[in-house]
């Protein structure tokens, strides 16, 4: 890996579906070795995918929470699965972390009002293991 790689990363990362043409000329190459040199990308596992960026606003997603969780006892898998039965239709997690210190779990979690955000906490605050939720409004990510 080199400068260029990492500047073809940085372009792709901020618009997947970039031509490779308008790639070559912000990184001063060819095309054709522009091409090259993402394929290589792709087949060292550097780039393993490509994915959509969804507008969660047009979706009516426009309230966007981080809830933190302290549990008494750690089984991730089983503690994201009681979070995602206790999910109510209109609440959407759209990421989860194990994380160190005061609290156990960070999770980003999408609704369309306060209603649903207090349903969504409340039902969490019934899981067996949970001791503590913690939640902040996300203003502008």
């Amino acid at each position: 890996m080199d400068s260029i790689d990492y500047q073809i990363l940085k372009l792709l990362k901020n618009d997947g579906r970039m031509s490779h043409e308008s790639i070559a000329k912000q990184v001063n190459l060819s095309r054709p070795a522009v091409r090259s040199r993402i394929i290589s990308l792709e087949r060292s596992g550097v780039i393993s995918g490509y994915s959509t960026l969804i507008d969660y606003d047009a979706l009516g997603f426009n309230i966007q929470v981080f809830v933190y969780i302290k549990v008494s006892k750690m089984n991730y898998s089983k503690i994201l699965d009681d979070i995602s039965s206790a999910c109510p239709e209109k609440v959407l997690i759209d990421e989860h972390y194990r994380i160190s210190g005061e609290w156990c779990l960070l999770i980003k979690v999408m609704c369309h009002s306060q209603k649903d955000i207090t349903e969504f906490v409340d039902q969490i605050s019934t899981i067996d293991c949970v001791i503590a939720t913690n939640t902040v409004f996300i203003f502008k990510s």
